[in-house]
């Protein structure tokens, strides 16, 4: 277990500074957009050309790397995100932004394809569990910049896009002086979408609403706190708590899947206590602020090990050689849930008023759970299709 970490150490440090900045400035994206009147269905928009942008980058990155090499494409990555911060800070428009957050999102699927064809190259299936977990948890620890974000800045700073774009620049240092391990280059066993489900159909699902969940949740918090009157110390608080409780729920659960006979079922009965869990948040909307705050930490500690129990299931069923084709493929169906989630979201507020956050997080996570119970019946299903 620690000689993997250590191995792995560069390009989780690189993950982390991306994934900071962009904690950092992604609340201060929606409170900006919401302090001058453009609508949550825009906002949402706004939400899902980094998701667009994440998609394009899961399909082409995997040939940059291929001609390029990893080190080097951290590196073009890496410029391309300060470059988009730097703009951000320099000039407010919507469709400007629009562009910058689609230039965002397409470095960062770069760097994820990267940091997790690396972890699966490394990890067994004993330890990949736990492992996704270390990584899920510096994710999450990176959670934290947004709510001291909120408070320093409140509405219109700008300074926090300044830090970030230096941010991205600086923590890929590592990475690119590192010659500690090879990094993955998809010259053999990258594979297909279609050939993938073929292998685990269940996987792409729970990546998928990982994606959805995640990308509507902290899409549109922001708008949710300034609908319901939450000021930004109120929603600083709401991210706090989100960051700390995803980082606890990462290791138990993680550890659990890689004793548990059958990875899926941690899956099935994680997703299914995530959905009960929404629905009481929409039914106790009106409630205190100190039990919102409560089942909203519990649902962001059952749902965060989300993606990593999906992707270890995934690659415990396919070799090493196709670890970035594995990944690429894994963040593309994430990336699909990012985009439609902020969406999604968006929508069932303007239909429902701010709680419609909450039933949309309950909608989508009951069909994913619907699915994953079933999951026997959709390999069956599903397994023709790559034949």
């Amino acid at each position: 277990m620690r000689a993997p970490l250590i191995l792995f150490l560069p390009a989780l440090i690189a993950v982390a500074g991306f994934e900071t900045a962009l904690a950092l400035v992604s609340p201060l994206i929606s409170l900006r957009l919401e302090d001058n009147g453009v609508s949550t269905g825009m906002i949402g928009l706004v939400a899902s050309a980094y998701s667009i942008g994440y998609l394009a980058g899961t399909q082409i990155c995997r040939h940059l790397i291929a001609s390029l090499g990893g080190r080097q494409t951290v590196a073009v990555l890496a410029a391309l995100a300060g470059a988009s911060l730097f703009l951000h800070a320099a000039l407010f428009d919507l469709l400007f932004w629009i562009v910058l957050s689609a230039v965002c999102g397409f470095a960062m699927a770069g760097v994820y394809t990267i940091a997790e064809s690396l972890l699966n190259t490394l990890a067994t299936s004993s330890n990949r569990g736990r492992l996704y977990s270390v990584y899920m948890t510096a994710s999450w620890l990176t959670a934290g910049a947004s709510p001291m974000a909120v408070l320093a800045e409140g509405t219109g700073g700008m300074v926090s896009f300044i830090i970030a774009g230096a941010l991205v620049c600086v923590a890929v240092i590592p990475v690119v002086m590192s010659r500690s391990t090879e990094l993955p280059v998809p010259r053999h066993g990258a594979i297909s979408l279609r050939q993938f489900r073929s292998v685990s159909p269940v996987a792409m699902i729970i990546c998928f609403g990982s994606g959805l969940e995640g990308g509507g949740l902290h899409g549109l918090l922001p708008s949710y706190a300034v609908e319901t009157g939450l000021d930004t110390n109120a929603l600083s608080l709401m991210l706090t708590v989100a960051a700390i409780a995803g980082i606890a729920g990462q290791f138990p659960i993680g550890l659990i899947s890689d004793r548990a006979r059958e990875r899926v079922s941690v899956a099935k009965a994680t997703i299914v206590l995530g959905t009960l869990l929404s629905l009481c948040l929409f039914l106790f909307s009106d409630a205190s602020f100190t039990l919102m705050v409560i089942l909203f930490g519990l649902l962001t500690a059952i749902m965060a090990p989300i993606y990593g129990l999906g992707a270890a299931l995934a690659n415990d069923r396919v070799g090493n050689g196709c670890a970035v084709g594995t990944a690429g493929v894994l963040l593309f169906v994430n990336g699909i849930g990012n985009a439609l989630g902020p969406i999604g979201a968006g929508l069932a507020m303007q239909a429902w008023g701010p709680d419609g956050l909450f039933l949309f997080l309950t909608g989508s996570a009951a069909m994913i759970a619907l699915v994953v119970a079933n999951h026997r019946r959709v390999e069956r299903l599903w397994r023709p299709a790559a034949a």
